[in-house]
C-alpha cells in the first residue's frame, strides 16, 4: 500500500505496434485483410503472396487521409504491418483482421513499444515515486495542472482511495465529440469523434473530488471523467467542482459506476455532476445518489441509462432519468425534474419544487406518493400517466386530471384550500 501523487510531464515515447499477414489463400481474392481504428476500416483483398498483400495494405494505410490513420506511419517488410505514432505520447488502438472463405491468416497487433508521455496515467515517471499505481494504493491529484488523457484503461487496479483536490486544475479523460491529437491533451480535431477510452477506468473503495484543505479559492478541474467497475462497495464524494465545465453542455464531473453498492454523495457542484451523461448509450448502476447541496447552482444530472436504487436531495437544481424502477425518491429542498419511462416506488416530497414529467408505459409512474410540503407540478408533460396512491398532507399538487390518473387520492382532513385552474 503506497500513497503517491500525480506529477505528469514525463518524456514522450512513440507507440509502435506490430501485426502480420501470415498466409494468403491459394485463390488470394478469397480473403480480405483489414486494419480497423475506431470503427473505420481500410482493407485490401489478398494478392498472390504474403509480401505483395502486406505491401498493398501498408500503402493503403499510408494513403489514408482519415485522421485516425494519418496520425500513424505504416511500415514493415515481408508480411509485417508496423504502425508507429507520428506524435510521441499520443496513443492509438488498431486491429488487424482477415475475413472471407479462404485460408488466409493474420497475427493481430501487439505492443512493440508502449506509448508513454506527459499525460499518460500508466507512465511510471508521471508519479511522485516513479512507479505507476497498483492495487491498494492511494493516489492524489493536487497542486498540478497536467492533464491525464492516455493510458486510461486501468480497471485491473483497485485503489483504496483516489483524491482529486480542488488545487488540481488539469483534466482527466477525453471528450467524446472531438479527437485528441496532442501528447498534452490540449489539441483536437473537432470534425471527428474520440474513439479511445474517454474515462479513467479504475476501481476504488472511495473517491473524493474537489476537497480543499488550505486558504484561498482554487478553481478545480473543468473535466473529470471517472469510471469504476469494481464489484465491491465504493463511495464517491463530490465536495466541489469548477465553476464551469470544459465542454459546453456537459458537466465538469462525469461518472460511470457499475454496482448497486456504489454510492454518490454530492455536496456542491457548481459545474455539475453527470452520471452516464457523456454520450449516447452510456449506462451505470448506482445504489444511492444523495445531493445534500444547499445552493441552487449545484446540479446533478442522472442519465437515461442509469439504474439507481435511492435518490434524495436537499438542494440544487437537478435532473433525473432512469433505466429501471427507482425504489425511493425523496425531495426535501431544491428543484428536481423527472423525465423518462420508469416507476418510482416511493415518492416523498417534504419541500422544494418537483417538475415530474416521467411516465411508465403499461404501469404506474408512481406506486406511492407522500406529499407533505413543497410543490409538485405534473403539468409540463401532456403524456397520460398513472399514480397508484397519492397522499397529499401538505404542500401543493398541480395536475391536469384529464391526463393524470390518481388511482387512490387521499386528501388532507380538516380545513384546506383547493385551487382549480
Amino acid at each position: 500500500m503506497t500513497t503517491k501523487s500525480w506529477i505528469g510531464g514525463a518524456a514522450a515515447v512513440a507507440q509502435v505496434h506490430t501485426g502480420s499477414i501470415d498466409s494468403v489463400d491459394a485463390t488470394p481474392a478469397n480473403n480480405t485483410f483489414t486494419v480497423t481504428i475506431g470503427g473505420v476500416a481500410i482493407s485490401v483483398v489478398g494478392d498472390t503472396d504474403v509480401a505483395t498483400t502486406a505491401t498493398a495494405l501498408r500503402a493503403a494505410l499510408n494513403a489514408s487521409t482519415h485522421p485516425y490513420f494519418a496520425a500513424i506511419t505504416w511500415s514493415g517488410t515481408a508480411g509485417d504491418i508496423i504502425g508507429t505514432a507520428d506524435t510521441a505520447g499520443v496513443a492509438f488502438v488498431a486491429a488487424l483482421t482477415e475475413t472471407g472463405a479462404g485460408t488466409g491468416a493474420v497475427t493481430d497487433f501487439a505492443v512493440t513499444t508502449a506509448s508513454e508521455g506527459p499525460s499518460d496515467f500508466s507512465t511510471p515517471e508521471n508519479w511522485s515515486d516513479g512507479v505507476a499505481p497498483v492495487d491498494t494504493d492511494t493516489i492524489i491529484f493536487a497542486n498540478n495542472s497536467v492533464n491525464v488523457c492516455y493510458g486510461l484503461g486501468q480497471s485491473a487496479i483497485n485503489l483504496v482511495n483516489m483524491r482529486i483536490e480542488q488545487t488540481y486544475t488539469g483534466k482527466i479523460g477525453l471528450p467524446s465529440f472531438k479527437f485528441c491529437t496532442s501528447a498534452d491533451g490540449e489539441t483536437f480535431n473537432t470534425a471527428y469523434q474520440e474513439y479511445r477510452e474517454q474515462y479513467l477506468d479504475i476501481d476504488f473503495d472511495s473517491c473524493d473530488i474537489g476537497q480543499h484543505f488550505g486558504t484561498g479559492a482554487p478553481v478545480g478541474s473543468r473535466r473529470l471523467k471517472i469510471k469504476n467497475t469494481t464489484a465491491n462497495a465504493s463511495i464517491v464524494t463530490v465536495h466541489d467542482t469548477a465553476s464551469a465545465p470544459e465542454e459546453t453542455g456537459m458537466t465538469a464531473v462525469q461518472l460511470i459506476m457499475s454496482h448497486a453498492d456504489h454510492d454518490i454523495y454530492v455536496r456542491k457542484a457548481r459545474a455539475g455532476v453527470g452520471i452516464a451523461t457523456g454520450g449516447p448509450g452510456e449506462t451505470a448502476t448506482v445504489g444511492i445518489i444523495s445531493v445534500p447541496a444547499s445552493d441552487t447552482q449545484s446540479q446533478v444530472i442522472v442519465g437515461p441509462g442509469v439504474t439507481v436504487t435511492d435518490y434524495s436531495q436537499n438542494g440544487g437544481n437537478n435532473q433525473v432519468q432512469a433505466a429501471a424502477t427507482i425504489a425511493t425518491v425523496t425531495v426535501n429542498g431544491g428543484i428536481l425534474t423527472l423525465d423518462g419511462d420508469y416507476t418510482v416506488t416511493t415518492f416523498t416530497v417534504n419541500g422544494g419544487t418537483v417538475y415530474d414529467n416521467h411516465k411508465k408505459t403499461s404501469g404506474n409512474a408512481v406506486t406511492t406518493a407522500q406529499i407533505s410540503g413543497g410543490s409538485v407540478d405534473l403539468s409540463r408533460s401532456t403524456e397520460p400517466r398513472t399514480w397508484a396512491t397519492t397522499n397529499l398532507d401538505g404542500g401543493s399538487l398541480k395536475a391536469d386530471f384529464s391526463i393524470i390518473t390518481l388511482t387512490a387520492f387521499d386528501e388532507p382532513a380538516g380545513l384546506k384550500t383547493i385551487q382549480v385552474t
